[in-house]
This record gives structure tokens, C-alpha cells and sequence, in this order.
């Protein structure tokens, strides 16, 4: 009996990994990208269909927690790499793993269909080569979360005579010079699309309904993730699973303090009080804020309605002119490519105050990546939204994948995974009760223990409490204390014996990450 064969569609970090960690378990993969470079959102692409960075476009996660596992970000890099050398970075990778023989560039899978007379999955190609059917055994969907932009309906959008996009079409700030423009909304996009435009636009005003959680990059002279090592995530996890409510309260007043000591707040822009931190991802900017002191963005009220011609009524009945709208509203499960397999449900909530319903999409995959139909042969990882790094995740979580499909780890039964599913939607219809939660959300520890525990990592037992863990630190009380206090290194992952392949340097990796963050912790 020959490899399994596997396609990959998307090769953007998530994507790149997983055609890695298949690679490394001797499957038959393929990866497929319409794009013409690997990637994915961090290579800028003028298609306005296609979401991208743009090239000034900073990260919001430090070298030290968004890289691969096995494959640190060169030293010489800063702390945060712009989007250019993030797109580097993810080449070299693939360089790096001989990854590039295995991917089909400019090649477009439309659609993505069970065959009529076996268990395979037929992908539907589109290329210079022309129209293809091939057939996989397997497939999983990498084509990240930010490929269905969703805009709200706002009554009398039709009659606005300005020009009206989706941030995924926002390439150009230049277009805008001499605009008076009104991003709508407060997130990571829309502050990235505000401050771009400052220099460009005439004026510029940020529409939002609520607040938001705000950090500088830096926080008392040191990356913010430096902040948070792998002891204080376990106490949070603990006590999330003992008393959630206790530990909501404790987790989000100490955000809201870092919040206010990192910036001077004017309660006129309605940032503070902010939406709970468990369902609402937190914004990182380092100019936004000044800019607002400056004069050079203008908060403003959430959308009413649009009027004739220019005219914008806000929800404080205030009136504006603007000569173009940006939507900075996010994005939406897409299942387009699996016709007939659509794993989305909506449900409809009150905001905490019963004056607006609210739709929140929610996807019935068990642990956010297999259908319960198909857990042998589909697997998506577009479908989870986390606060830290993609791409060490993505990593994590495609080593799950590789473990349960060599058949080293097994899935509960359709029945129990559906149990599941149903535990995980109660959950989230609680939180959407209370103002809206972000598409893909996960309770971040028991997620995370699962991720460990199906690829193998040895981390839930060798930094855990057990007895295992017990021996691991009676045996190395220096390193174990490093690990546990010092830089929460992703390497971790690729230290301890397990099921996938363990990395020689991780240890090296680490050692040299604590090293290097010395020039930050010694500041403070």
C-alpha cells in the first residue's frame, strides 16, 4: 500500500508548517496557492480580493513568540519585524526545508469535492496548465481567517455616493490623499488603516460602537509578550478551570491597568471601559494613540445611517461629511470551497443591553480543525483565532494533524466529538451574550493541552505538576526554572521526547532566546 496522499491548500505560515510536519511523517503532500509567492497575507499583493499586509505594516507579536518551532528568526532581526521581513523569514523556510518542490504556485483550487465512488476528496484546479480534477486522500484547508471579509448592512449605504471598501482592499493609503475618510472600526485593522492614511487624508475619523483593550508594543521597555512566561499562562489556566469568573476579573483588570499606564486615555475617544479580553482581541499600536492627541484621527460615534451624497449620520446624531468609507470589520468562516460542506451555524443573541440582536458565526469542528464526518481525511486550520503568534500555533496544531492521521493518536467517536462541539457552542453563546465574540475563539488552555497531548509535545507532562514533571525539574532545576520564568520560547515544543520530531537545537534555541532578551529584561 503506497503514502497517503495529502493537499495542502494555502502555503502562508499555517500552510508552509503543515506541509512540513506531513512531509516529516512520510506522507505524499502537496501544497497548493493562488498566489503567486508563498506567504500568504504577509507578501503584499495589489489584488484587491486578496487580503495582505501592508509593506509598512509592523507585527504584533515579537520574534520570540511568532516563529516556527524549529526554525528561530535570525538575531540580527528586531523584535518586531515589519511585513517584508516577515515574507523573508517564511521563504527562507521553505528554503530551508526543501519545501518549495513540493508547493504549486498560481494555482487556484475552486472547489473541493467528496468522490462519487471512494473516500478520496477531488480538488478542483485552475492554472496555466489549464482546468485539472486530481484526486487526495486527504485535505487540509490552510487558507487562513482572513479570506471572507464581512461588512455590516447599514441602512442607506446604497445612496452614499463616495467610495466604500472592505480594509482587504485597502492597498494604497495615496489613493486617499486629499479624502476626508472614515474607517469604521477598532481593532488591529482599523488602526493599521487609520494611521496609514495620517499624512495622506485631509481628515480621517474612526467610527466604533465600543472600546477596546490598547497596548503599545513595548511596555516598560521590553516586547509586551516578554511580559508573560509560561508560569504565569499555567496559574491563568489553573484558575480559569477552578473559578473562570474570578479569573475573568483578576485577567482583565490587570490588562486594563497595563492599558492605562501605557497610555493617556481621553474619555472623549470611548476606549475604556473596554469589552471583556475573552472575547474581544486586544489592538496593538504604538502611534495611534498620539495621533489622537494630535488631532490628526478623530474619534467618533458607530454608524446610524448613511444619507445622500456624503453625509454620514452617526449613532450620537452628529453629522460628518467623508468622501470615502473603510470597513475594518473582519472577516467571516468561508466554506466556499467545499460545496455542500458547510460546517457554519449562525446564532442570534442580545448585547448586553437587549437593544440590538447580534449574529455571530460559529463552526461545529471539533477543537476548531476536524468535521466529525470526515475526521480521517479533512482538517481545516482557518478556523481558530488566538491572541499570541500564528505561527507557532499553526505549527502545533499541524503536528496534531500528522499524528492523528499516521494514526499515533486517536479521536474520540463522531458521537462524543459532536458533545463536544455542543459544550464548546453553550460556551460561546454565553460570552456572544454579552457583546459580540471574535469568529474562531477557543478556551485557550484546555486548547492548548489538547494541541500538546495529540501531537506528542511531552510539554503538558514535563512542565506540568505530575509526577513527570516533578522529575524533569528535580533533574534540571535551572533549566526548568528558565523555562517556567524566563522567555516563554516556542521552542519548548520541539524540546521533550514525544510522538513528533523533536528538534536537537531546541535547547540551544532557547538558551540564546533568554539570552538575547537580557538586553530588554535589564532595562526594566
Amino acid at each position: 500500500m503506497g503514502k497517503s496522499t495529502i493537499a495542502v491548500i494555502g502555503s502562508g505560515p499555517v500552510g508552509l508548517a503543515t506541509l512540513k510536519n506531513l512531509l516529516e511523517e512520510d506522507f505524499d503532500v502537496t501544497a497548493f496557492d493562488k498566489r503567486p509567492s508563498v506567504g500568504g497575507v504577509w507578501e503584499f499583493n495589489e489584488n484587491i480580493n486578496y487580503t495582505s499586509t501592508l509593506p509598512m505594516t509592523i507585527s504584533n507579536v515579537s520574534k520570540y513568540k511568532s516563529c516556527f518551532t524549529d526554525f528561530p528568526i535570525p538575531d540580527d532581526l528586531p523584535a518586531y519585524l515589519n511585513a517584508s521581513q516577515v515574507a523573508e523569514y517564511l521563504k527562507s523556510y521553505a528554503i530551508h526545508f526543501d519545501l518549495y518542490r513540493h508547493i504549486r504556485l498560481n494555482t487556484e483550487v475552486r472547489q473541493v469535492v467528496r468522490a462519487a465512488d471512494s473516500t478520496k476528496w477531488q480538488l478542483h484546479l485552475s492554472s496555466e496548465r489549464g482546468d485539472e480534477i486530481i484526486e487526495y486522500d486527504k485535505v487540509v484547508f490552510c487558507s487562513g481567517i482572513t479570506a471572507l471579509s464581512y461588512v455590516p448592512e447599514i441602512k442607506g449605504i446604497q445612496q452614499f455616493k463616495g467610495r466604500v471598501l472592505h480594509s482587504q482592499a485597502f492597498k494604497r493609503p495615496t489613493e486617499f490623499a486629499g479624502m476626508k475618510v472614515l474607517v469604521v472600526g477598532l481593532g488591529n485593522s482599523a488602526v493599521d488603516t487609520s494611521t496609514a492614511l495620517v499624512g495622506h487624508a485631509e481628515k480621517v475619523y474612526v467610527s466604533h460602537r465600543h472600546g477596546i483593550n490598547i497596548y503599545p508594543r513595548y511596555c516598560k521597555g521590553k516586547p509586551l509578550d516578554l511580559h508573560i512566561r509560561r508560569r504565569d499562562e499555567s496559574i491563568k489556566h489553573a484558575l480559569t478551570a477552578i473559578a473562570p469568573a474570578i479569573s475573568r476579573k483578576v485577567h482583565e483588570s490587570f490588562v486594563q491597568k497595563l492599558t492605562k499606564e501605557s497610555f493617556n486615555l481621553d474619555p472623549v475617544w470611548r476606549i475604556h471601559p473596554p469589552p471583556s479580553i475573552l472575547t474581544h482581541q486586544p489592538t496593538i499600536t504604538d502611534s495611534f494613540i498620539e495621533c489622537l492627541h494630535d488631532g490628526l484621527i478623530s474619534s467618533v460615534a458607530g454608524i446610524r445611517c448613511f444619507r445622500n451624497g456624503d453625509t454620514v449620520e452617526l449613532e450620537d446624531g452628529s453629522i460628518i461629511s467623508v468622501d470615502a468609507v473603510i470597513f475594518c470589520t473582519g472577516y467571516r468562516p468561508d466554506f466556499k470551497l467545499t460545496p455542500g460542506l458547510d460546517f457554519t451555524c449562525v446564532s442570534r443573541v442580545s448585547n448586553h443591553n437587549n437593544d440590538l440582536a447580534y449574529e455571530f458565526p460559529f463552526t461545529r469542528l471539533y477543537q476548531n480543525v476536524f468535521a466529525p464526518d470526515y475526521p480521517d481525511s479533512i482538517a481545516f486550520l482557518n478556523n481558530w483565532a488566538f491572541t499570541v503568534g500564528v505561527i507557532p500555533i499553526g505549527d502545533l496544531a499541524s503536528m496534531a494533524i500528522a499524528q492523528v492521521w499516521k494514526g499515533a493518536f486517536a479521536l474520540p467517536s463522531k458521537e462524543d466529538m459532536n458533545r463536544e462541539i455542543d459544550s464548546h457552542y453553550r460556551w460561546v453563546r454565553s460570552l456572544a451574550k454579552g457583546d459580540g465574540v471574535y469568529p474562531g475563539i477557543v478556551q485557550e488552555g484546555p486548547w492548548l493541552r489538547w494541541l500538546h497531548r495529540a501531537a506528542g509535545t511531552g510539554v503538558n507532562e514535563n512542565l506540568g505538576y505530575g509526577l513527570q514533571g516533578w522529575i524533569f525539574w528535580l533533574r534540571n532545576p535551572r533549566f526548568c526554572n528558565l523555562l517556567m520564568g524566563g522567555v516563554a520560547s516556542v521552542h519548548t515544543f520541539r524540546l521533550f521526547d514525544g510522538r513528533r520530531k523533536k528538534w536537537d537545537g531546541a535547547k540551544e534555541a532557547i538558551l540564546r532566546a533568554n539570552e538575547n532578551a537580557k538586553l530588554y529584561i535589564n532595562k526594566v
